[in-house]
């Protein structure tokens, strides 16, 4: 009976810590500060015969300030949205450490992939905190020279 009452509450335990925030390196900030443009889409599952990719029709420009650490977003010059934002690894639901941006302001996250050879990032679909999506969109910005 003490075992089953152990387990029990072992499992409860475990299932409340479903994320676990790890700090992120400074470099993965200082990589990701700046400008960028977004360029295209990449469709998370398409429809049968739709595109898997969109191209950017509006100029939509992000900015991270990596001192201040404020995030914001411009389309076609009009401001959309500031909050701001940190880069951390997120451990979700006992998954893999993944990095990703965390906007405060709607307590949301994207996972976060640096692409070095054409100077791109790519944000994947915005995601409640401590929750989990499998079928987003990918986002792709080139860095603003």
């Amino acid at each position: 009976m003490k075992s089953l009452f152990l387990s029990l509450f072992l499992q409860l335990l475990l299932s409340c810590k479903a994320e676990t925030k790890i700090e992120a390196s400074e470099t993965s900030l200082a990589k990701i500060n700046g400008q960028w443009q977004f360029t295209k889409k990449s469709v998370g599952y398409p429809v049968p015969g739709g595109p898997t990719e969109i191209k950017a029709i509006n100029t939509e420009i992000i900015s991270f300030d990596a001192n201040s650490k404020i995030f914001t977003r411009t389309i076609n010059g009009k401001l959309t949205e500031t909050t701001d934002f940190d880069v951390q690894k997120l451990n979700l639901f006992g998954t893999e450490s993944k990095e990703a941006v965390v906007f405060a302001k709607n307590q949301n996250y994207s996972f976060l992939t640096f692409d070095d050879t054409s100077s791109s990032i790519i944000l994947y679909e915005k995601t409640p905190l401590g929750a989990v999506l499998a079928d987003g969109n990918s986002y792709y910005y080139q860095k603003v020279k």
